[in-house]
């Protein structure tokens, strides 16, 4: 009994971990190598430095080297309206780059399926898909700073009730616990969840920006519904059985 309960707790821990690491590092590269330039809101650049092997290139060139996920028509683009020195002067597609040199790019996207999926960068101070992020910033950020954390400690309370046969709703609670510690990391180190993944079909319908985080607290949520219609079946069974005795 005491062996079950240890790698109860311990595939929960490992399911967590795993969840939390993906989603920071998932936000790492969105931070990394996405760009958008909201005026009014924010300025997300990437910045870069311009490595040895690269002097005399051109910026289009260094570029499509640098972006292998961009397409050569969206580097020309970022090339060619996108793209300036570290004190604010537009760089042209031809420019040739000094070693050393820090250049900044100010719009980057990535097309994962074309229609479909992109990555995007935007900052959400808001909850999932961008709940309450019109709120003021002195009543939203410990707002979600609490409720992440009581989201964790109800979670730990449930857990303890979980039986060894229950493994979805293991898993379902890992998931959220997941998903809740990744965006609370965020808000208590920026004030903002870093969202990147849109799904669409065409720009015409566009789910919410959202992140690994978001997606783990809904995959969580689903099995636990599935797993609280097993209970329910099982329960009906069981029920049929002893009225057939």
């Amino acid at each position: 009994m005491k062996n079950a309960s240890l790698m109860k707790y311990g595939l929960f821990a490992l399911i967590v971990v795993i969840g939390v690491a993906l989603d920071q590092w998932s936000k790492w590269y969105a931070e990394s190598w996405l760009a958008t330039e909201r005026p009014g809101f924010f300025s997300h650049p990437i910045v870069l430095e311009v490595p040895e092997q690269a002097e005399g290139t051109t910026v289009e060139a260094y570029l499509t080297e640098t972006f292998e996920a961009n397409s050569p028509e969206e580097v020309k683009t970022i090339a060619q309206l996108y793209t300036r020195t570290e004190d604010g002067q537009q760089l042209h597609p031809e420019s040739e780059l000094e070693a050393g040199q820090v250049i900044e790019v100010t719009n980057r996207e990535v097309t994962v399926i074309d229609g479909y999926w992109d990555f995007q960068y935007t900052r959400n101070p808001g909850a999932a898909f961008g709940i309450f992020a019109d709120k003021d910033s002195s009543f939203r950020e410990p707002f979600f700073l609490a409720v992440s954390l009581l989201a964790v400690f109800i979670i730990l309370g449930l857990l303890r009730g979980v039986q060894n046969d229950q493994r979805l709703l293991l898993w379902a609670l890992a998931l959220i616990a997941g998903g809740a510690l990744g965006n609370f990391i965020d808000r208590a180190r920026y004030g903002y969840v870093t969202d990147f993944i849109v799904w669409k079909y065409t720009d015409a319908h566009r789910w919410p920006t959202f992140n690994i985080a978001d997606a783990l607290i809904c995959v969580g949520v689903a099995f636990m519904v599935i797993e609280m219609i097993r209970d329910v079946m099982r329960e009906r069974r069981e029920g049929a059985q002893i009225e057939e005795v």
